[in-house]
């Protein structure tokens, strides 16, 4: 497993499912916006996605590279959303 920090608390982010608010266009794609995620401790982070930098189709699901904001700086992180099981995860 690996760990990160998001908004100075440490998190596990290997495989992790999370939850995604994201808006859909009028063709029907999304983009995420934000997500949140249970630290180490049990407390709730929301995050928000400052922009996508890109996003590719993977094998049963698309994944989606993120910038957020931690303190000063921006972060990557990669969310994939896996289609059949219409669930979100860190990978």
């Amino acid at each position: 497993m690996y760990y990160a920090q998001l908004q100075g608390q440490d998190i596990v982010i290997s495989g992790q499912p999370v939850q995604v608010a994201v808006v859909f266009n009028t063709i029907g794609d999304m983009k995420p916006l934000q997500f949140c995620i249970e630290d180490l401790y049990g407390n709730i982070l929301k995050t928000k996605i400052e922009y996508v930098r890109y996003k590719k189709d993977v094998r049963g699901g698309i994944s989606y590279c993120c910038m957020y904001k931690c303190v000063d700086c921006l972060k990557e992180i990669v969310l994939t959303y896996y289609l059949e099981s219409h669930l979100w995860v860190i990978t």
